[in-house]
């Protein structure tokens, strides 16, 4: 029952898949190093959120999915002495592996998609609202709540709010006025779908009704997604009237 020449195959196979296993291993362990390297290597809060909005989700699946494949290809080393005896056993291995290595990708990728969200969200107001400090004297800035902030941004700006398009901060070092505005896109804030009940519904498309003018209020309709259950729906959102305001000092 025993073939030399199928031995001697399941032995190179055997050893070529462990070197390809530590190979995907590898892979996640750069990914996750150079994530955080990159972070450390991050002082201003705005660009450190603006690369973990950008960067963690992504290359946290991405190194999960090479942990989850590392762990298939070692998982199709095992049970040796079945696989020996014939090559059924060895098609079996191979679909048993790649079945176990499937269905965990997948609920992985639900997790980041849907739970990990969270945290990454947390992490970023935390930065969002961390004090900022004048480059040019060191003291701390407040940030302006939405009423005060009109005062230091231009006319589009404020139109860019009113649609949702764009959420502006603004920090103010009160000593000597200067001003940091930090931009966030709108469309990124995800809210509860009706459908799921988890915060992946977004904006992907907007249709302004009415543009709002110094003298009234405006009308948006926005198309809503949702990247879990696929949920579409549409909503009118009014928007604030404009008010005149200056420039201001931007990043």
């Amino acid at each position: 029952m025993y073939n030399e020449n199928y031995q001697n195959f399941l032995a190179a196979w055997d050893t070529a898949i462990i070197y390809v296993a530590y190979a995907f291993l590898a892979a996640a362990g750069a990914i996750t190093i150079y994530y955080f390297v990159s972070i450390v290597g991050i002082r201003d809060p705005k660009k450190k959120y603006d690369y973990i909005n950008a960067k963690e989700i992504k290359l946290f699946w991405y190194a999960m999915l090479s942990l989850t494949i590392a762990g298939g290809l070692y998982l199709n080393t095992t049970f040796n002495e079945t696989v020996r005896q014939e090559v059924i056993w060895y098609f079996v291995r191979l679909f048993v592996t790649a079945s176990f290595t499937t269905i965990f990708a997948l609920i992985f990728n639900s997790l980041i998609k849907v739970y990990y969200p969270f945290q990454v969200e947390k992490k970023l107001n935390r930065l969002r609202h961390r004090p900022r400090t004048n480059p040019n004297n060191g003291r701390e800035m407040i940030l302006l709540s939405e009423e005060q902030e009109d005062e230091y941004l231009d006319e589009k700006m404020i139109e860019e709010e009113a649609r949702h398009a764009v959420d502006y901060d603004v920090w103010l070092d009160e000593e000597t006025g200067f001003t940091i505005i930090e931009k966030y896109d709108g469309s990124l804030l995800a809210i509860e779908c009706p459908s799921c009940g988890y915060r992946t519904l977004r904006v992907v498309k907007e249709e302004v009704i009415t543009s709002p003018t110094m003298d009234q209020e405006g009308e948006l309709l926005n198309y809503y997604s949702c990247s879990y259950c696929n949920h579409k729906e549409r909503r009118t959102i009014t928007t604030k009237r404009l008010a005149s305001g200056q420039g201001a000092v931007a990043e």
